[in-house]
């Protein structure tokens, strides 16, 4: 279809951006299917034949003839960021402003009301809906990406429930959903009441192979590669050969670990690189204090290697991908994370292992629909690639003909509901009646018989009963009133739901509250946080481990408001595990360096800064909670290990860290240089606090704040 044949049903100023004259046949379809006309669609095409691209029709289009509001929900922050920053390039000219939302999960954000474009995860989305937005009917399009997530366990029960509420509260909102995966795409789109868009181009063709006795395998479709036995590693051997056509490739490996060893290993074979020295000493840089994982990802770089996974922080993640783009990296091993929608420019994927170790099963089988998100980042055509290749790794004659059939020729998963798991739906009724979308028993089965649940298992009679077995769970907490067939959440369910807490979880975190002495030591209430649900995963143990933690918990047993299990089996175990949590939190406030906790806890920087960040929003939901219990006297002791928390910081450096521009580092040095204080800050010149934290600019913002006038250690008390 060419684009000057709707030149007349679009606003002229967005045409004129265009800067292409034929759309690809995924967005021809869309634009038949009534996409232009408002119609609701659910596009599902692989990656990169054009998907956004259509959302953007149809919310742009709306924004600037309506006006009111495109939502766009993504599952990661990080593909939040990069489509945020992407919509301001492209439409601030237009006069469309783009708001970023994916931080306090206690706020309504109001700000949000000024802008056109709001591009948030659904979590983030599921807050702002339990906070009663009051610009949520002025939303005129909803963009899912990604929307095979409805699949997962974790997000999908949220994405589900939002979807649902959409469909109730803003039925005129042009839905469309995006995936290049789902098994099931007629039911989705019924479901949605949205037309099917399906279609199979791609920019550039991928060719899906195996590697087994060093050659690539294409069955046919593309002639067969040898690579010949350079190294004894397969993937080595493939990466190599990578880097000598001088092309990229992204390795997807099963573990953290092995994404670390895969880069080590195929570094030590390369020679370093002039270009990536200053790359290598901004991952070097990035945590607070340099970490073993600091200096080997450094390292690696420093050959145009790198690896990527959840124990990176976020300059960290951003350097390797923008290093990757700009040519400089040509290796990333990574977890599979990083399929979800980052735009990185792969000739290759390589599929290390497509198993994974699923717990009490051992190793299994991957689903066929997370083997095609991975596949689908191999020929990206922003980046001049013609073609593109994803292979996997076969151990054996028997894995290279099972992953011929369950994945090059497999179809993916059919998306299932996940919302009938009892933690789910309490969460989901709390949230509904606290937000009073629902005030009556009837209103609430009929919500859940709108779901997807609902659509695929309407005869299903036996979850209703679930339904109000859930709905007893709720009010059994303290957190609704059940009249007749009335609902009203009470004033601390409301404060629940907005807190974005578990039930179950907020319960035991009030029970603990109501325990806790109120000249509590730290580690009881690290240990309380540490136990809660909200905090799962909690740390791994080593074999190294169980000696000092059962020690460890000897000593705390009597202390501790959570009740230790008694017998040596899998509850005791979790027990131990929360309690390592708890003392890695400790070491953090007790100032411990990150390299120090990575070496004697086994997490990594951005492992802990998850832990830190989910421990201070349940702390803050502590105090929050403390308020509601009348427990008054909790509150500034809670703070104050919030604060601590927040910081890594004893409680001696607390007024220094007030300071903008002082960190647990810079406070550190202050204090031990005898500048215990707000008034010692003010006593000495700036040229003294300069030489001690290396920062003429940043001592001459601390003299400002602190100021010259006389204070009084009351003035420092409240400072």
């Amino acid at each position: 279809m060419k684009v000057k044949s709707v030149k007349d049903r679009l606003p002229s100023k967005f045409y004129d951006t265009f800067t292409f004259d034929t759309f690809r046949p995924s967005q021809s379809k869309a634009i038949k299917a009534g996409l232009l006309d408002g119609k609701s669609v659910v596009v599902c095409s692989p990656t990169a034949s054009g998907k956004t691209f259509i959302a953007e029709l149809a919310g742009i289009k709306r924004l600037l003839e309506d006006g009111g509001k495109m939502v766009y929900i993504v599952p990661l922050k990080s593909l939040a960021s990069e489509k945020a920053d992407e919509f301001k390039d492209k439409y601030e000219k237009l006069g469309i402003r783009t708001a970023l939302s994916i931080g306090d999960p206690d706020s309504s954000e109001g700000w949000l009301a000024k802008y056109d474009i709001i591009v948030c995860t659904s979590e983030k989305f599921d807050s702002l809906m339990r906070h009663k937005i009051p610009w949520l009917r002025d939303v005129k399009t909803v963009v899912v990406d990604e929307i095979h997530l409805l699949n997962d366990f974790h997000r999908g029960p949220t994405l589900e429930v939002i979807l649902t509420l959409m469909k109730k509260l803003i039925p005129k909102a042009q839905i469309i959903g995006l995936s290049a995966t789902i098994g099931n795409p007629e039911e989705l789109s019924e479901w949605l009441d949205a037309e099917l868009v399906s279609d199979d181009w791609r920019p550039v063709e991928l060719f899906q192979g195996n590697f087994y006795e060093n050659e690539i395998n294409f069955f046919g479709i593309k002639d067969n590669i040898e690579i010949g036995k350079k190294v004894a590693d397969e993937t080595l051997s493939i990466a190599l050969d990578t880097i000598r056509k001088g092309k990229q490739a992204l390795v997807f490996c099963p573990t953290r670990r092995s994404a670390e060893s895969t880069a080590q290993k195929i570094s030590k074979l390369l020679e370093s690189n002039e270009n990536t020295s200053k790359l290598s000493m901004s991952v070097l840089k990035a945590a607070s204090s340099p970490t073993a994982q600091c200096r080997k990802l450094s390292d690696t770089v420093l050959k145009g290697v790198a690896f990527h996974h959840a124990g990176l922080v976020q300059k960290q993640k951003k350097a390797v991908e923008n290093g990757f783009r700009e040519d400089k990296i040509k290796i990333i091993c990574c977890t599979p994370t990083l399929a979800m929608g980052v735009n990185l420019p792969a000739f290759r994927v390589i599929m290390k292992s497509l198993k994974r170790f699923t717990g009490r099963r051992g190793m299994d089988w991957i689903p066929v629909l997370e083997y095609h998100q991975m596949t689908g980042r191999a020929g990206r055509p922003d980046f001049d690639n013609n073609f593109g290749e994803a292979i996997s790794i076969a151990v054996s004659e028997k894995d290279r003909d099972l992953i011929k059939e369950k994945y090059i020729d497999g179809k993916p998963e059919e998306i299932v509901s996940k919302l009938s798991v009892e933690p789910v739906l309490r969460r989901a009724i709390l949230s509904l009646v606290a937000s009073e979308f629902v005030t009556k028993i009837d209103e609430l089965i009929n919500f859940f018989k709108g779901t997807f649940y609902g659509y695929q298992y309407n005869d299903d009679f036996g979850f209703e009963y679930k339904v109000e077995d859930a709905l007893k769970d709720v009010e059994k907490f303290g957190f609704l009133n059940i009249q007749g067939t009335e609902l009203k959440a009470t004033p601390l369910g409301r404060r629940v739901s907005e807190l974005y807490l578990d039930p179950s979880a907020a319960f035991d975190l009030i029970q603990g509250l109501k325990k806790l002495a109120s000249d509590f030591e730290d580690i009881v209430l690290l240990h309380l946080i540490s136990s809660n649900a909200e905090m799962y995963p909690w740390t791994n143990i080593q074999k190294k481990d169980y000696e000092w933690l059962e020690e460890t918990t000897e000593e705390l047993v009597d202390k501790i408001v959570t009740k230790a299990p008694k017998e040596w089996d899998y509850e005791y175990v979790e027990f131990l595990k929360k309690t390592k949590t708890a003392v890695l939190v400790r070491d953090w406030i007790m100032e411990l360096n990150e390299d120090y906790l990575l070496e004697n806890y086994n997490v990594p920087p951005g492992e802990l800064r998850n832990k830190i960040s989910t421990a201070e929003w349940l702390l803050y939901g502590a105090s929050e909670l403390c308020v509601l219990l009348g427990e008054m006297e909790k509150i500034s002791g809670i703070n104050k290990l919030k604060f601590r928390i927040k910081n890594g910081i004893k409680e001696e450096l607390i007024p220094l860290v007030k300071l903008r521009g002082i960190g647990r580092v810079r406070a550190r040095k202050l204090f031990n240089a005898g500048i215990k204080n707000v008034l010692g800050l003010r006593d000495v010149s700036t040229e003294k606090i300069a030489g001690l934290i290396g920062s003429e600019k940043v001592a001459q913002s601390i003299k400002k704040q602190v100021g010259h006038k006389r204070m009084t250690e009351a003035d420092f008390e409240n400072f």
